[in-house]
């Protein structure tokens, strides 16, 4: 180094000309950076390899390119990297090292510079690099003075800010925010900013989006006719008001190389009942496509796909090799995104732990406030997983969280909803739980989205009812489940229908209901609702007399319940004990409306143990609990258990 600061200014000029150049440089390219004498560049590179300074082109000691690169003024090195980058897109170089040497330079706009940054940061997106390629999108941006190249530049920062971090507090969302509002953006940054507003919820904005794709007759391509399919899929308000185009016929096809075109029509078949269909395509999609910013929508509905087609060992294996592209890639939303759906299949499954486990895990990934609309799917699933766990407080604190509004309006709220109704009735407020269930059923029906493997509102229904003992109303809506499917073996859920409808039926009849539920339940994966009936069984032979199969029964439903975590499960399954009962207070047995069975079985209630608890606890039948709190509520004029602990404080 001491050297060349001491040799001639040419010899210091070519030195600084080859640090800056980096692997691009040659005898070519520094000649042209320098606008020198080919012969005397020549000549210089000689005599700095006869000095040991140089091997070829190149530095032997990188380390002495770095301190002589530090060692350049500010001005001058920036006007070198400019030169270079000028020389190097003039000769054809890679666009990532072009826009490497811009990076540096602070110099000029050109109108080159633009498309080569955009070239450079497709390129450094392949590779995963975000940093780097976002580096590259913000100086196309302030390089850029046409407004709807700048709203497509946004639109492309954005997508990749969402994929690390989706918030609506940073520049570049205001920016496309500010062009989609304007009228200023292409159909491109339509087309992208549609996705993430409608994350965020921003319905308006959609709708604003929507309309000026609309407009423009030359929209019409596949990826915008998915995306409108999408619009309706995860708005069905939206939808319907809008009355969206779906796909037309002629782009039902079986092309697997228009990923596009073949997520419209998984998004068409998922709102029908052609479940075979729904599964192929799934199938086809997810063997076919890797995970990217262009097919993660598509993936989501796939998996969706073979959720509610009940094929869930499927759906598990394939939400795995996608949760392990995503980590390998870097995206935390992504990893979100697939969390969530891992704990919806494990949630299905019966595997409480890991269901809660998944949820955890996408509720972490990215701050709870940036999650938008996709936070309902892990939050539902780890209230649910809390309340078969028995841990009503934890559920309760999760279902505290606040959720946007515009998820409302998304058909996300419906799993939100059935996991706020399944607390309520765990914790003795059926009436509020049924509320929940009945308002699922009504925005699946107002959404078409009455299909079974969506939601098995009704079996829901039926279970309420159960609980509260009106036998007559839980067989009707369990019956209606059964109506929809057709086939009690159809679905999984037909099993838990004819569950339901064995509990208002008498011994003799429930326990075969029960066994065509235990052969239909068997063939599914839910080995939680195996437990619920095989627990069932057991408790009917005992009430047949048969004590032996009885326990055996127990014995298996609570080694499954304990597999699955489903702890309050486990606990009410316990051979009855021999206990003494509550002792009614001395003062309040004489001036009591209720007489003494009635009490303690009141209290119990008034605790927020359940019809099945009840009965274990006091060594009787669920049906004589039944009866005793139907008279209990008559005498008190209550409706629900939340209100016997007011009542009974009062010393009826």
């Amino acid at each position: 180094m001491h050297r060349l600061r001491r040799g001639s200014g040419e010899l210091l000029r070519v030195a600084e000309a080859i640090t800056v150049l980096g692997e691009s440089s040659s005898a070519v390219t520094i000649t042209l950076v320098l606008q020198a004498d080919p012969v005397a560049v020549h000549r210089i590179l000689s005599q700095l390899t006869d000095m040991g300074v140089l091997d070829g082109c190149h530095f032997r000691n990188r380390d002495a390119g770095v301190r002589l690169l530090r060692g350049m003024r500010v001005d001058h090195r920036r006007r070198m990297h400019w030169r270079a980058a000028e020389v190097l897109y003039e000769r054809g170089a890679a666009v990532t090292a072009v826009a490497d040497h811009l990076m540096r330079s602070g110099g000029p706009r050109y109108p080159w510079m633009g498309p080569v940054l955009r070239a450079a940061a497709e390129e450094a997106l392949t590779l995963d690099q975000i940093s780097r390629a976002m580096d590259y999108l913000e100086l196309s941006y302030r390089a850029t003075v046409d407004g709807r190249d700048r709203a497509e530049i946004a639109s492309v920062l954005a997508a990749i800010e969402w994929r690390v971090n989706p918030s609506t507090a940073t520049r570049n969302f205001a920016r496309l925010q500010t062009a989609v509002r304007s009228g200023a953006a292409s159909n491109d940054a339509l087309r992208e900013a549609m996705r993430y507003l409608l994350w965020y919820g921003r319905v308006d904005d959609v709708r604003t989006a929507l309309t000026a794709l609309e407009r423009d007759h030359s929209a019409a391509s596949d990826d915008i006719a998915f995306l409108r399919s999408w619009v309706g899929y995860t708005y069905p308000e939206l939808a319907g008001r809008r009355e969206l185009p779906s796909a037309p016929a002629s782009a039902v096809s079986t092309d697997a190389a228009n990923v596009h075109r073949m997520g419209t029509n998984l998004l068409t078949a998922l709102g029908g009942t052609g479940c075979e269909s729904t599964v192929t395509m799934a199938h086809r999609i997810l063997s076919r496509h890797r995970l990217d910013a262009e097919t993660v929508e598509i993936l989501t509905a796939a998996l969706e796909g073979l959720v509610y087609a009940d094929r869930l060992d499927v759906a598990a294996a394939w939400c795995d090799a996608l949760l392990a592209e995503a980590s390998a890639r870097s995206s935390p939303t992504w990893l979100a995104i697939f969390a969530g759906l891992h704990a919806e299949i494990a949630l299905r499954q019966g595997r409480l732990d890991d269901a809660s486990d998944r949820s955890v895990q996408a509720l972490n990934q990215v701050p709870a406030e940036n999650l938008g609309l996709v936070i309902a799917r892990p939050l539902a699933c780890r209230v649910r997983a809390l309340t078969a766990a028995g841990r009503f407080e934890e559920a309760t604190a999760q279902m505290a969280r606040d959720v946007p509004l515009g998820l409302f309006d998304s058909r996300l709220v419906l799993l939100y909803l059935h996991a706020r109704g399944h607390l309520a009735l765990a914790t003795g407020r059926a009436a509020d739980a049924l509320v929940d269930f009945q308002l699922c059923g009504a925005l699946m029906q107002r959404w078409q989205l009455d299909l079974p493997g969506v939601l098995a509102w009704r079996n829901d229904v039926a279970q309420v009812y159960l609980e509260v003992g009106d036998h007559e109303r839980a067989r009707a809506f369990a019956q209606r489940h059964l109506d929809l499917l057709g086939d009690a073996e159809r679905h999984g859920s037909g099993g838990v229908s004819l569950r339901l409808i064995a509990g208002t039926a008498e011994p003799s009849e429930r326990v075969l209901l029960l066994h065509r539920a235990e052969a239909i339940i068997r063939r599914s994966p839910d080995r939680l609702e195996l437990a619920r009936v095989l627990g069932d069984l057991g408790r009917t032979y005992d009430q047949l007399g048969d004590e032996n199969r009885s326990r055996l029964l127990r014995r298996s439903a609570m080694r499954l319940a304990r597999y699955c975590g489903a702890e309050e499960l486990y606990r009410s399954l316990g051979e009855p004990r021999a206990i003494e009962p509550p002792q009614l207070p001395a003062d309040a047995a004489p001036t009591g409306l209720l007489t003494s069975a009635e009490y303690r079985v009141a209290e119990l209630a008034a605790r927020g143990l359940r019809n099945r608890d009840i009965a274990a606890e006091l060594g009787i039948t669920t049906s004589t609990v039944e009866q005793h709190l139907t008279r209990v509520y008559r005498k008190l004029k209550v409706r629900r258990r939340g209100e016997l602990r007011f009542m009974l404080s009062t010393r009826c």
